[in-house]
């Protein structure tokens, strides 16, 4: 999995080399070098390799903007797919919460497995047209809470 990292720990005034990386972003060194090779510029008639500041943030910049999926509004994204996907119509469900934002449930129609939006509750009518679905009002995300338990009737064998 494609990890984030901050490019204001970077300094745009300063030039850092391999080592210097390492140590500021907590990576392997192997790990820099694969950077250089997939377009981080390197001053490289110099030794050690010297890497700019602005060259750096501009880099991370760029990398963690590439590792974000945006979804459209009649999709939910899904850990398992790794991307947006639009969910399973019968599955979907609207939640209220006490802050003015709300909740979509549903399953992923790839994989099946449970994903979830939260949105701004003025956005609702937007996402009913989109997922046609009811609403629901409620902080609960469990539907048995208040139920008596159920009762279990054992049988044994008689021989």
């Amino acid at each position: 999995m494609a990890k984030r990292y901050n490019p204001n720990k970077c300094k745009i005034h300063r030039s850092y080399t391999v080592e210097e990386i390492v140590d500021l972003h907590e990576v392997h060194k192997r790990t820099v070098r694969n950077w250089t090779k997939n377009g981080l510029a390197v001053y490289d008639g110099i030794r050690p390799f010297l890497i700019l500041g602005t060259d750096l943030k501009r880099f991370l910049i760029n990398k963690n903007k590439a590792i974000k999926h945006k979804c459209k509004m009649s999709e939910i994204y899904c850990f398992k797919c790794r991307t947006p996907q639009k969910p399973n119509l019968e599955t979907v469900s609207f939640m209220q919460q006490e802050n003015g934002a709300g909740r979509v449930f549903a399953r992923c129609s790839l994989c099946d497995l449970k994903v979830n939006k939260y949105f701004s509750w003025r956005q609702l009518d937007a996402l009913k047209s989109k997922f046609s679905q009811e609403s629901t009002v409620s902080t609960k995300t469990h539907n048995s809470e208040g139920l008596a338990p159920p009762e279990l009737h054992l049988q044994r064998k008689i021989k």
